[in-house]
């Protein structure tokens, strides 16, 4: 299949507002490509080349995609600096060079280029690594921007930089599929939750639609959690639930475990394995009697919790482990079973779910059940509540206990509470130099949220709450993933998460999602999630709601 083909259908949605006719183009050209590139058309169609469970990632930094663009195009440092701040995208530069300069896009090849030589070359970038992996991946890319048109090169940089953003959102690309092969759209969205794999999902939806239906979890293939929505109240589970769950909520990171006989993988919430930075955690499911996957959190934890920093420490370890499981203790609080012995429980009600998970799990050195009540009593949740931030606990956990397993999907039927202000989770976009003692470091830092199209969009600036260590390492990963420079200030490329507290939402034509942040500070960075999963326009207007009835 020829990329032009590809990358025709995306110019077209981008331009129409449209969400039926967005459906109706990408189910167009779904169902007329055939099943072997199918995968991977789903797949630069939402701009990342590898499946959910895959928590593989391109790694070609900013500043040699600019090298390999200017090898190219030939083009001054200058030029290409005016096109980017023309658009303030990569992609969309690198195509009004091509444009400008007809001759850069005549290649000396004449066969065009296919979406599978354009995927199987961004693959080999991927995971390309060693001595002269950068210069080789440069070529890589010098190859593929050679032998493309304009709009190609335009979309191959965007897929690379992750600004594919185009207003076809993961939901339209299900519906695309769902109605480019005829099968009922929840049952594909099913199939799709438990096998993280849109890709897959669409080639079956396409050869043997009938056997949707039929797909269930894969040991040792990462699911997507389960999210959660923030609640006001305590009463407020009362008063969705009637009776309700009620679970400590720790200060931790989240992990699945997948135990497969004697094969232990753990997972991060962002798909990457960690087995090998928890031994102690390994061994003691290893003991454990059963093929199962379990959603749990660890912590770290010597005689009472431990600050969530110290935990980056230990996970994605590689060298030094043993000494840092000494140093660093943890322990893991399970809170959910969602398959045991060959047996998915997505579809079993909460309730059940953890009575078989207290037959699974035993009380271990650094294993046990996070803890838990039913109850109807609103005095009995407040006790609870009280209890776990005595023992240095984020909050609770509030749970309809029927509720049925829906990875990767944030629904009202799992709460969260945690005593102190809202916060929100937010990807810095740029960075400044301070000034006085932190003249010399970036420690003021802009912070950007996805606005109705899913584009990044700034609503706060912020240099409080970290240590000075803290910055001083962060000065030095950012100047790594720096874009641009202006005087003091970098655009930087959308990697760090940092959660962030404030003491309310206002209105403001400051910036243009209509909102900023007022007196915002660093709570911590969140290594552990990515620029995906950072907080919404609609979640600032949620709590500018609460607000407003509060006030």
């Amino acid at each position: 299949m020829l990329l032009k083909e590809l990358t025709e259908v995306y110019e077209k949605v981008r331009a129409i507002s449209s969400k039926l006719e967005k459906i109706a183009l990408v189910a167009e050209l779904l169902r007329k490509t055939p099943s072997e590139p199918l995968p991977i058309v789903c797949y630069m169609l939402r701009g990342k080349i590898f499946p959910d469970y895959s928590a593989q990632e391109l790694r070609l930094g900013w500043s040699s995609i600019w090298d390999a663009i200017r090898a190219v195009t030939h083009v001054s440092e200058e030029d290409l600096r005016i096109a980017y701040n023309k658009f303030g995208d990569l992609g969309s530069a690198v195509e009004l060079i091509f444009e400008q300069n007809p001759k850069i896009s005549v290649s000396l090849v004449t066969e065009p280029l296919t979406v599978e030589e354009c995927y199987n070359a961004l693959v080999k970038i991927a995971t390309l690594s060693g001595k002269d992996s950068l210069r080789r991946k440069k070529t890589i890319l010098m190859g593929l921007l050679n032998t493309s048109s304009p709009d190609e090169a335009k979309f191959i940089v965007k897929t690379i930089t992750g600004e594919m953003r185009y207003g076809f959102k993961q939901g339209l690309l299900e519906e695309a599929i769902a109605e480019a092969f005829s099968v009922d759209v929840a049952v594909l969205r099913k199939a799709y939750m438990v096998r993280s794999d849109i890709g897959e999902v669409a080639r079956i939806a396409k050869e043997q639609p009938e056997t949707l239906k039929e797909l269930s979890i894969v040991l040792g293939r990462p699911l997507r959690p389960m999210l959660a929505e923030t609640a006001d109240t305590l009463e407020e589970g009362f008063k969705r639930f009637d009776k309700a769950l009620f679970e400590y909520k720790y200060d931790g990171a989240r992990l699945s475990i997948h135990k497969n006989n004697e094969a232990v993988n753990i997972f991060t919430r962002g798909a990457e394995e960690v087995s090998q930075s928890l031994p102690e955690i390994v061994e003691e499911i290893k003991t454990i009697p059963h093929s199962f996957i379990v959603d749990c959190e660890i912590i770290p934890f010597e005689h009472s919790p431990k600050a969530f920093q110290e935990l980056i420490k230990r996970l994605r370890r590689k060298h030094r482990v043993d000494e840092f499981a000494r140093k660093i203790p943890v322990k893991l609080y399970v809170f959910d079973l969602i398959y045991l012995d060959g047996t998915a429980l997505i579809d079993t009600p909460l309730l059940k779910r953890r009575e078989l998970l207290s037959t699974v799990i035993q009380h271990t050195e650094h294993i046990e059940i996070a803890k838990c009540i039913l109850t109807k009593s609103s005095a009995e949740a407040r006790i609870m509540f009280q209890e776990a931030l005595d023992l240095g606990f984020e909050g609770l956990m509030i749970k309809n206990p029927q509720s049925l397993y829906t990875p990767g999907k944030r629904g009202s039927e799992w709460l969260k509470l945690k005593p102190e202000a809202e916060t929100l989770d937010l990807v810095v976009i740029a960075v400044e130099y301070g000034h006085g003692k932190r003249a010399n470091l970036l420690s003021d830092y802009t912070f950007a949220i996805r606005d109705r199209e899913g584009n990044l969009a700034p609503i706060a600036k912020a240099f409080g709450g970290l240590k000075d260590a803290e910055i001083e390492e962060m000065t030095e990963y950012f100047k790594g993933i720096a874009r641009e420079q202006h005087g003091r200030s970098f655009l930087v490329e959308p990697k760090v998460v940092a959660e962030l507290k404030f003491d309310e939402i206002q209105r403001s034509s400051l910036y243009t999602v209509g909102y900023a942040l007022r007196f915002p500070r660093i709570k911590r960075i969140r290594w552990d999630l990515s620029v995906d999963e950072i907080d919404s326009i609609e979640t600032v207007e949620k709590i500018f709601g609460r607000q407003k009835r509060n006030a």
